[in-house]
């Protein structure tokens, strides 16, 4: 029965050891999630802070290339922007 006894303890510790562990790599990942959304805040609320800035400066260029060219220019952006999401798909 003490060699039974004996087993089971050490069982125990190595669980509780693995268990250790792996908490510890939860707490590392965890830590590495909130710093990387700390930095999405960050950008996130500089957006918000320029937001007005940016609807100006738009403005601003839309005056000065002309609605067609800014058009042409929106049309092509979009059309950059479905390449670049299929070759990240390829590539993904």
């Amino acid at each position: 029965m003490s060699s039974r006894l004996v087993a089971l303890t050490a069982r125990r510790a190595a669980l509780q050891a693995e268990c250790a562990l792996q908490r510890d790599d939860a707490v590392q990942a965890y830590a590495e999630i909130t710093q990387a959304t700390m930095r999405v805040d960050r950008v996130v609320a500089t957006v918000r802070r320029l937001t007005p800035l940016l609807l100006i400066a738009g403005a601003g260029v839309l005056i000065a290339v002309g609605p067609a060219r800014a058009l042409s220019l929106v049309s092509r952006g979009f059309a950059l922007r479905l390449y670049a999401q299929q070759a990240r798909r390829l590539l993904g």
